[in-house]
């Protein structure tokens, strides 16, 4: 296969790095597959992704033969859609309605036992745990084993509150062998958080962490434990137990906990039963999540293998806490790579360093190579350094810059295309991805013209959730993606723009937090590329402010300085032209303010929505997912300023 060169024609800035080796991808030997099974000539990846589009149905078939989703067999596959179902993407179709299938077998399917499986690494911990196949087999068969005699059967939820470990595998494998509903949440949420996620859910069993340690400080959760398991056994009689895992040496009092056992009275419960695995529809749930989803199985897999080129030597390494979607892609992973590196504590403790020495360690990283920290803002020019032996997968996902872009669904990355900085690559495979004018009710694609729009999805895909949970769960689900443009347009609530000039996509942030002064419509994404370049600026967040008073919306910018530092008149001038050249003068905020803290969630997003709201006289619901919630309250004087009538003009500006 030829290396694909197509994206390179006419475009106005040099690639990073360019295909090589090509015929040696995963992608192109699918290529070679469908093309020799559906007699095609397919030679590009953009002439695959168009035909994974119009022939979607043979694309999903063939994927799920070619991945082994469902392990070696004689190819013969049932219907890829319900047949008595519209092409309407909600309610949402079911995929392979007439098969079986169970994710955990597909995720423990390998026959070399004394392989490693996960290098695990804890901080406060030295060295690394390599854990084996057969001995992660054998772990999930033990926490299988107790769960069953604890009477967890297929369809029940199982919650935890833990850390990014071999346990939170081991426990996640178990409950989706038996056909049981992963749900699960990062040690350092607050005990309100625990309760409003888990409340939703009933719960059959929880596992919970005692403790954790983070850059360096360790905490005992025994009281919030006490605290959240008494809340959650108050309205729900199905909650069978709570099963606290010893983390640190610390001590709990287990009597105190409702229904409370030890991990290793838990474990005592299993009596020799075999690995099984139960054989489930397709379709049948794994995961609940709280803050963003997607179905796994094979969107996942095709991802990591056919976007993200991930093959059975590689070690994978995504740094994650288990209250994110990321943990579960990570989960899935382990189908596709050698290993996994998993690590547990703070990715910057106790230097800033730490990761990549980890991926040193278990041989991501050649020892023989060296970097430089000041060239880390350039992320991807160092990881082209690197790329010899170091994958960074490109796509949708979390966007803190226009320097770097994390992890998969919609658009994406892909091994034989070339890479420009700042850029996703391309529409992931099977995803009928548009961009529709943001201003229209009704869809209207100006993907061609290179505007910036809504990202939305037009054809049926796999990793759709199934349901949101509750009584009003499908109204919710309706409400979220299709109330915008009906039922056959998936509207994914980011704002993005195709470039014409290399194909590629820029991510320019969430659509309900698109900033719109004089119907000039542009993403924080773009404000916080020039904030980064400023080298007293720690932090910043910028939204829109609009007040029932106020007859336009204007941009307000609140920075965080770095110690020592003011936010002086130089430095608002400073960030203002570099804004107006970069962008235009009706990119300049309105007002530039210094504030102590930014909002996050304990996943790591910045709370544009709740500071939004705030400085815009509205209620803003603070979630329990806020990591700091005090801070919010330092934006509520802004909702206070001086109301402006008529279009704010940058031309106008005053510091």
């Amino acid at each position: 296969m030829s290396e694909d060169q197509s994206s390179l024609k006419g475009a106005s800035k040099a690639p990073l790095w360019v295909p090589h080796d090509s015929h040696k991808t995963n992608v192109a030997k699918f290529i070679e597959y469908v093309n020799e099974k559906h007699h095609l000539r397919i030679k590009t990846y953009h002439d695959l992704h168009r035909w994974s589009v119009e022939s979607f149905k043979d694309f999903w078939r063939d994927a799920y033969i070619w991945l082994q989703v469902a392990g070696t067999g004689d190819g013969a596959v049932g219907p890829v859609l319900d047949g008595s179902q519209k092409l309407d993407i909600f309610p949402p179709p079911r995929f392979f309605p007439s098969e079986r299938f169970n994710i955990a077998e597909m995720l423990l399917r390998r026959d070399d036992d004394n392989a490693v499986a996960i290098h695990f690494v804890r901080e406060g911990i030295r060295g690394i745990e390599r854990v084996t196949w057969g001995d992660l087999k054998e772990r999930t068969r033990r926490v299988r084993g107790a769960m069953i005699n604890s009477g967890v059967v297929a369809g029940d939820v199982v919650g935890a509150i833990i850390s990014n470990s071999v346990d939170a595998m081991a426990i996640a494998l178990a409950t989706l062998s038996i056909g049981a509903v992963w749900s699960s949440s990062s040690c350092d949420l607050g005990v309100a958080g625990i309760v409003d996620r888990y409340s939703q859910v009933s719960l059959k069993l929880v596992f919970a962490d005692d403790g954790y340690i983070y850059a360096g400080k360790k905490t005992n959760l025994q009281e919030r434990i006490v605290d959240w398991s008494h809340q959650l056994g108050k309205g729900n009689d199905s909650l069978a137990g709570v099963v606290v895992i010893p983390y640190c040496g610390l001590e709990s009092d287990l009597s105190r906990v409702y229904r409370g056992t030890s991990f290793e009275d838990f474990i005592g419960l299993e009596k020799g039963e075999e690995l099984a695995f139960e054989s489930l529809p397709f379709s049948h749930p794994a995961f609940i999540l709280y803050s963003s989803g997607t179905g796994v199985a094979i969107k996942v897999k095709a991802d990591m293998m056919l976007q993200n080129d991930m093959r059975k030597t590689d070690i994978v390494f995504q740094y994650t806490t288990t209250s994110w979607v990321m943990w579960i892609l990570n989960f899935v992973s382990l189908s596709c790579a050698k290993s996994m590196l998993l690590y547990d504590g703070s990715p910057l403790y106790p230097t800033p360093t730490v990761l990549i020495d980890l991926a040193r360690g278990v041989g991501c990283i050649p020892p023989s190579r060296s970097f430089d920290l000041d060239e880390w803002r350039d992320r991807h020019r160092w990881m082209l350094y690197a790329q010899n032996s170091l994958t960074l997968p490109v796509s949708t996902g979390k966007k803190d810059s226009s320097d770097c872009i994390i992890f998969p669904t919609v658009v994406g990355g892909s091994p034989i295309l070339p890479v420009y900085a700042g850029e996703i690559q391309t529409k992931a495979l099977g995803m009928a991805v548009d961009v529709l004018d943001a201003t229209e009710t009704k869809p209207l694609s100006i993907e061609a013209t290179g505007g910036a729009g809504e990202l939305v999805c037009t054809g049926p895909f796999p990793s759709q959730p199934l349901a949101f949970v509750g009584t009003e769960g499908q109204e919710k689900y309706r409400s979220s993606y299709f109330d915008r443009f009906g039922p056959r347009v998936w509207c994914q609530g980011d704002f993005i723009q195709r470039l014409v000039d290399t194909g590629g996509f820029l991510m320019l942030g969430r659509s309900d937090g698109v900033l719109n002064p004089s119907g000039i419509r542009f993403g924080s994404a773009e404000i916080y590329a020039v904030t980064e370049t400023i080298s007293d600026i720690a932090d910043s967040i910028c939204v829109g402010q609009k007040r029932p008073s106020d007859s336009d919306e204007r941009v307000l910018l609140f920075v965080k300085m770095k110690p020592g530092t003011l936010l002086t008149l130089a430095t608002k001038l400073k960030i203002k032209n570099a804004i107006r050249e970069r962008y235009s003068p009706r990119h300049v905020p309105r007002f530039i303010f210094p504030v102590e803290d930014i909002p996050y969630t304990v996943n790591g997003k910045k709370c544009e929505i709740n500071v939004k709201h705030i400085v815009s006289g509205r209620k803003a619901a603070v979630s329990g997912t806020v990591a700091n919630p005090l801070s919010l309250k330092l934006y509520e004087e802004y909702q206070h300023l001086p109301t402006e009538h008529g279009p704010s003009s940058a031309r106008t500006t005053k510091l």
